[in-house]
């Protein structure tokens, strides 16, 4: 009986060590994203009422270093209120060249009402060799929006200068 219990727990913990291992490629894989995850950053959102902040969502940063691209998503955390409910979010993505040409590979957005996640949403991470800064811009909302209103963003965020290479 010893034997086999023991057998049960190396086989489990064999089955979750291969899929700690591959977790990271396959969830990049599933927003849409490729390469490297560079950067987790939490999105905060301010209660109307108490003035608390407290956090639903976070943005994940990749880059590729094979391609030289960008690529993020703004993804719901599990278990939170509201994880599988459309709610209003934007995100928006760019690297430094962005303000002096505004061409297509520069900057990319997604806004909508979605249930798990914004994006994914891509920059040209290198211009001439040389590596380009990042930044990201996020909105969320709590609320749905009414027909008759637009959302009240209560979630902001606004990072540069990130992936710098």
């Amino acid at each position: 009986m010893l034997k086999r219990t023991a057998a049960v727990f190396a086989a489990a913990a064999s089955v979750l060590g291969v899929s700690a291992a591959v977790a990271p490629a396959a969830q990049a894989g599933g927003y849409g994203c490729a390469g490297n995850l560079v950067k987790t950053i939490p999105v905060p959102l301010k209660d109307m009422l108490t003035g608390k902040t407290y956090y639903r969502s976070d943005i994940k940063l990749y880059y590729n270093p094979k391609s030289g691209w960008n690529c993020a998503v703004m993804v719901k955390r599990p278990g939170k209120a509201r994880y599988n409910a459309k709610v209003p979010m934007y995100l928006e993505i760019m690297n430094s060249r962005w303000a002096e040409d505004r061409q297509k590979n520069n900057v990319d957005r997604d806004q909508g009402n979605f249930r798990r996640y914004a994006g994914p949403v891509k920059v040209n991470g290198r211009w001439k060799g040389r590596g380009l800064c990042i930044s990201v811009h996020a909105l969320y909302s709590d609320a749905e929006a009414s027909r008759y209103h637009g959302p009240e963003w209560n979630g902001r965020l606004h990072k540069s200068g990130l992936a710098c290479r």
